[in-house]
C-alpha cells in the first residue's frame, strides 16, 4: 500500500514536472536583463545619419513668395489635392540606380549618397541663381521599415522620424511573440551596394554600444524563433489534460 501510494504521488507530480522541464529562464527572455538596478542611465552610441539610397522617393518643393514664379519648377500644383499612394508617386521623384533624379529645368541632380539636408543646400544655390525670396524643401517619403519573424503583428511600418531604437521598431510591431528569440534578432541594412546583416542580442545592455541600435529608413527586422515558451498564453492544456487522465486512469486501475 505505501509503494502505492508513492506511486500515486509521483504521478500526480508527472503534470508540474513536464512544465517545468519545458520553462524557460527568465534571463533569456527579460529585456535587459544584465542591467543592474542601481543603473539608471545608458550610453547609447549617436544614430546614423540615414543617406539616400536608389528606388527612395523624394518630395522636393520650391516654396515662393510668388508660387506662379516657382511653379515650373515643382511637380505639385497647389489646386490639387494629393491623398492617395498612385497620386503621391506623380509629385515625388524616385532615385535611379546611379543615385540621380531629373528635376524641372535643373536636370540631372546626384543625391544618392546624401542626406535631405544636403540635397536640400545643394538646390538652394541653384534656386538662388534663379529667383530671390525661394526656399527649397526636400523630404523623404518612403520612411518605412519592415518587421518580421516571431513578432504580434509583422509587416512594413511607417517611420515618422530619421531613427528610432529597436525596441520602439518592435513596440510597432506589437512586440515579440512567446516563440521569439530575444537573442537571435537580425537587423538587414543597405548600405551602398551591400546589404549589412547585424544580430542583437536584446537581453545584453551592451546592445547600447551598437550602431544598429538605432533604426534606419529601410531596415528589415527579422526575428529568429526559438523553442515554446510555456506560460498563460501558450500552456499546454491539451497535454496537461492528457497527463492528468493518465495518471487518474492509472490510480483506478491499481487501487485495490
Amino acid at each position: 500500500m505505501k509503494f502505492r501510494s508513492l506511486s500515486w504521488a509521483g504521478l500526480l507530480l508527472l503534470p508540474t514536472f513536464l512544465l517545468s522541464s519545458c520553462s524557460t529562464p527568465l534571463k533569456n527572455i527579460t529585456y535587459l536583463y544584465n542591467l543592474g538596478k542601481a543603473d539608471s542611465t545608458l550610453q547609447t552610441v549617436s544614430p546614423d545619419i540615414y543617406t539616400i539610397q536608389p528606388n527612395d522617393n523624394l518630395y522636393i518643393s520650391i516654396i515662393s513668395d510668388n508660387p506662379e514664379a516657382a511653379s515650373f519648377l515643382n511637380l505639385s500644383q497647389p489646386d490639387r489635392n494629393y491623398t492617395s499612394e498612385s497620386s503621391l508617386e506623380l509629385i515625388t521623384y524616385i532615385v535611379d540606380d546611379n543615385g540621380t533624379i531629373v528635376l524641372p529645368y535643373l536636370g540631372k541632380q546626384q543625391v544618392g549618397g546624401k542626406t535631405t539636408n544636403q540635397v536640400r543646400d545643394d538646390l538652394q544655390k541653384q534656386i538662388n541663381n534663379i529667383m530671390e525670396n525661394a526656399s527649397v524643401f526636400v523630404k523623404l517619403v518612403n520612411r518605412t521599415i519592415t518587421v518580421l519573424g516571431e513578432v504580434n503583428r509583422p509587416g512594413q511600418y511607417r517611420v515618422n522620424r530619421n531613427s528610432m531604437t529597436i525596441f520602439e521598431a518592435l513596440g510597432t510591431a506589437g512586440d515579440l511573440s512567446d516563440f521569439g528569440n530575444r537573442k537571435d534578432v537580425r537587423i538587414i541594412r543597405g548600405e551602398g551596394e551591400e546589404r549589412k546583416i547585424a544580430t542583437l542580442n536584446l537581453t545584453n545592455s551592451d546592445i547600447t554600444h551598437s550602431k544598429y541600435f538605432y533604426i534606419l529608413p529601410n531596415d528589415i527586422i527579422y526575428v529568429q524563433p526559438k523553442n515554446r515558451i510555456y506560460g498563460a498564453k501558450t500552456l499546454p492544456f491539451a497535454t496537461l489534460f492528457t497527463a492528468i487522465s493518465t495518471a487518474v486512469l492509472l490510480y483506478t486501475s491499481f487501487r485495490p
